[in-house]
């Protein structure tokens, strides 16, 4: 049988636009909840076709470089989440860290960071508090959680778990690692050990959120990093990842610069058919 590997990124209760009884995700994302549905049911259907099982898990503390509760403006409040910070915004005072003292070395670091990422041509965006460590946010969707237990308990393998974002000082919207790592802190460099599960599959199928960010430097990063074989392994399904709202145009071209390198874009019912047929004792 194949080895075709499965690669969640992000499947978060906060990136799910989806509220249930006092909890309310932090950060939405339109259309992640059915996303994580049509997920949990592909692997419900075909999950003995499913060698592999990788899960990212963005995680967070509440102090961190990229929440604006941890920025303040020149009129001493917290900015509002998405707003964007440029190092002349800090060197003019415009935003200026919310945590007291901070010491030069630090203000030294930020500015480094921020021109880095300007050199890098990225903005810096300051997000809501999301996937606090401990808090049900962090989890993965359960519907999608229930759906990795009966795997495992199918299949006798353990789903890997990966944890990202931990480090307060940067930011790690890929599952491989941070956009810019910290010389201090191995675990946001590259991921050599992923890496190599991931190159080790025949197929490898993708998904999660969000398709603007997590998912999309993840794949890019697996473009970068990957051997050259890895690339055409790739299946992107399309219906279980959504953008952040505004970055739609994005992705569309995204996908469509996937599409012309010979990626291949399907959806999770046309990967169901698949795995079914490949393995017909599901």
């Amino acid at each position: 049988m194949a080895n075709t590997q499965l690669l969640i990124i992000d499947a978060q209760n906060d990136f799910c636009d989806y509220s249930k009884e006092a909890y309310v995700p932090a950060l939405p994302v339109p259309g992640a909840y059915q996303d994580c549905l049509r997920l949990a049911q592909l692997i419900e259907q075909v999950g003995l076709a499913i060698s592999g099982i990788i899960a990212t898990l963005d995680t967070h503390h509440m102090i961190d470089l990229a929440h604006n509760t941890s920025w303040l403006t020149e009129h001493g409040a917290a900015p509002p989440p998405f707003s964007v910070v440029t190092a002349a915004d800090f060197l003019a005072g415009r935003y200026r860290l919310a945590a007291t003292p901070v010491s030069p070395e630090q203000n030294d670091y930020v500015l480094n960071y921020l021109q880095q990422l300007e050199q890098m041509q990225r903005p810096f965006i300051l997000w809501p508090p999301h996937c606090l460590i401990g808090t049900p946010g962090h989890n993965l969707n359960p519907e999608l959680a229930q759906a990795l237990s009966d795997w495992e308990t199918r299949t006798c393998k353990a789903v890997t778990l990966v944890q990202k974002g931990e480090n307060i000082w940067t930011e790690s919207f890929s599952a491989l690692k941070a956009v810019i790592p910290d010389p201090a802190d191995q675990a946001t460099h590259l991921n050599l050990a992923v890496l190599k599960m991931l190159a080790q599959s025949d197929r490898l199928i993708i998904a999660g959120q969000a398709s603007s960010h997590c998912v999309k430097e993840t794949i890019c990063d697996i473009l970068q990093f990957g051997t050259a074989e890895l690339k055409h392994k790739l299946v992107i399904l399309t219906d279980c990842m959504s953008p952040v709202s505004g970055f739609e145009a994005a992705v569309e071209q995204f996908f469509t610069e996937l599409h012309a390198q010979g990626i291949r874009l399907a959806t999770s019912t046309e990967i169901a058919l698949e795995l079914a047929s490949a393995n017909p004792k599901e």
